[in-house]
């Protein structure tokens, strides 16, 4: 039986030259990601960037500029996820959800193990 894949979105938070990323618990604990979250039934793809990142990291952002997406299919489901860039609005970063954290630059980002879902934004912004 196939099933809807899950809406899901990211953010990526620079500074100057530096993209976050973090370093789940959970759901593939030990690899790293572009934080964000799952869209809620009535939230834009926005609104759940900004409370998704409300509530993992006690940040608020403004979403801006739409990046790309990625259809990744895990053995027990399918997530499709979509990419902004966000610019720190107000807040100190503080880890809910997380492990660690990393300001790393463009080139560093291989340095890193990402999960499936996220290589192909890494790969873009390797790229730029």
């Amino acid at each position: 039986m196939t099933t809807s894949p899950i809406l899901v979105v990211a953010g990526v938070l620079t500074d100057g030259d530096s993209i976050l990323i973090t370093q789940r618990f959970d759901h593939e604990g030990g690899l790293w990601e572009f934080p964000g979250g799952k869209v809620e039934h009535g939230e834009t793809e926005p609104e759940a960037l900004a409370r998704e990142l409300l509530e993992e990291l006690s940040i608020k952002v403004e979403v801006g500029e739409y990046l790309t997406e990625t259809l990744h299919h895990y053995p027990t489901k399918s997530i499709l996820l979509k990419s902004y860039r966000c610019k720190l609005v107000e807040g100190e970063l503080t880890l809910h959800c997380h492990q660690a954290k990393a300001w790393v630059s463009q080139s560093e980002l291989e340095d890193y193990i990402f999960s499936d879902a996220d290589k192909p934004l890494v790969a873009l912004l390797k790229s730029k």
